[in-house]
């Protein structure tokens, strides 16, 4: 009896770890809980978190309306994100795509945009996934800017740079160099 007792009293503790969901933080609210002072959990207390490969050189670039390129040296992180994007993908279903390592980020090739709330991003296989009704977050959780850190050119200082979204066509993404 003591036995099958234990062994459902482990198969409900199971269970119920298998239940729990992580769900990714809206930025603007990891923001403002920095912003109130409370104490952001540590992150290199995670347990879970991942060494990433170390980019030497620019991350990619902006594409703007009028023409001009921006190129994007470093990303700055919104809380643990480097991008954070919700909308209907396919137009069907509202998702959520929050990427925490550059290395994921890799595996895009741009983000093309139709209008600040419409956009298509194109994978390294050359996939596409559309979204409508959709709002990305770069370097910021404003609604009207993206930021990031950029060298300009002639210059070797790194300078913040923002851009306001609706100026922006096309984000490229660089793709890592294969290591000999």
């Amino acid at each position: 009896m003591r036995t099958v007792f234990s062994l459902l009293l482990i198969l409900l503790l199971l269970a119920a770890c298998a239940g729990k969901e992580d769900v990714p933080a809206d930025p603007a609210a990891e923001n403002a809980t920095a912003e109130s002072g409370e104490a952001a959990p540590d992150s290199a207390a995670d347990a879970n978190a991942i060494v990433e490969n170390i980019t030497i050189g620019p991350v990619g670039d902006l594409q703007l309306a009028d023409g001009n390129a921006m190129e994007i040296t470093k990303l700055n992180k919104i809380g643990k994100y480097y991008i954070y994007i919700s909308g209907k993908l396919n137009g069907r279903s509202s998702t959520v795509v929050s990427l925490t390592r550059l290395d994921d980020l890799q595996h895009w090739k741009k983000i093309i945009f139709q209008d600040q709330h419409t956009f298509t991003i194109v994978n390294s296989e050359d996939r596409e996934l559309h979204f409508s009704d959709s709002r990305v977050y770069l370097g910021s959780d404003s609604a009207d800017t993206y930021s990031f850190i950029t060298t300009p050119a002639g210059s070797f200082q790194e300078e913040p740079a923002t851009v306001k979204k609706k100026d922006v066509k096309v984000i490229n993404i660089y793709q890592p160099t294969e290591k000999d």
